[in-house]
């Protein structure tokens, strides 16, 4: 048994030298490294449906991002009116408060000058005498074309219809006023260079627009021609005065057109005082 034992041994090394060491030719083949290598997957090709669906959103978001950028242009040219439009109601409410402190210096002005014509006159038996005896002769009626021109105690009063000096309800001066006021002026300065003249703004009795009062608009047209007069014809500035009367004195009854329109007017009241009396 020995000797069968020792053969058979003998026989395996033999083997082993001759193989070389390797595993046993009875075992499988161990794995070769191609064999651990995969095969990688293959991206499925995208579906036609859901190439078309995201095209479809693609468009849809470029037309809304195009829409978000007119809309945004949109507001910007708005915020850029609002502004505009901000700064002239602010420049409207500037010239508007000017011109109310304009108007109160005229109205305290002209409460100073009736102070003085007052002062000037003597009340005896209900009359008013004059201290200037010469006064009535210093002051003569004198005829303007196309305006009505009176003689009213010791002054001289000359009528213009608002309706051809202003819009319905407004105070800002139309073209065909100009050359009316212009030719005016120069009456005026022909005549009456030196007198005292009080500019009295009248209107109806009809509601004006804008939230402002009949005397409010009076005192605006007055104060138009008062302009009229001192800065564009150079009459002296202290020789006027603005009174807003509004519809206190009407010529006419309200109750018909024809009256409301002879209400609506500017009256200019020329004094025999001179701006030189003290």
């Amino acid at each position: 048994m020995r000797r069968l034992f020792r053969r058979v041994a003998v026989r395996v090394v033999g083997l082993m030298v001759l193989t070389g060491c390797n595993p046993s030719p009875y075992l499988p083949p161990p794995p070769t490294a191609a064999a651990w290598q995969q095969t990688p997957a293959q991206t499925p090709a995208p579906n036609p449906a859901e190439m078309y669906d995201l095209n479809r959103r693609a468009t849809a978001l470029d037309a809304n991002n195009r829409d978000l950028h007119a809309q945004l242009a949109q507001s910007r040219q708005q915020v850029q009116l609002l502004q505009q439009q901000v700064s002239l109601l602010q420049k409207q409410l500037s010239e508007t408060a000017q011109r109310l402190q304009q108007t109160q210096v005229a109205k305290e002005e002209s409460e100073r000058k009736l102070e003085a014509l007052q002062a000037s006159t003597t009340r005896r038996g209900g009359a008013i005498i004059t201290a200037n005896s010469n006064s009535r002769a210093s002051v003569r009626l004198i005829e303007i074309p196309g305006l009505n021109t009176r003689q009213d105690g010791d002054t001289i009063r000359v009528t213009l219809p608002a309706d051809q000096l202003f819009p319905l309800g407004a105070a800002q001066l139309i073209g065909t006023a100009f050359p009316v006021l212009d030719a005016l002026a120069a009456e005026l300065a022909r005549n009456y260079p030196r007198q005292l003249i009080a500019i009295e703004g009248h209107t109806d009795n009809s509601p004006v627009a804008g939230g402002i009062s009949s005397h409010q608009l009076a005192a605006a047209q007055t104060i138009a021609v008062f302009d009229a007069l001192t800065r564009r014809n150079r009459l002296p500035m202290q020789q006027f005065y603005v009174v807003a009367q509004g519809p206190n004195r009407p010529a006419a009854s309200n109750a018909t057109q024809a009256g409301q329109t002879a209400n609506r007017r500017i009256e200019l009241v020329v004094f025999p005082q001179t701006i030189d009396a003290p």
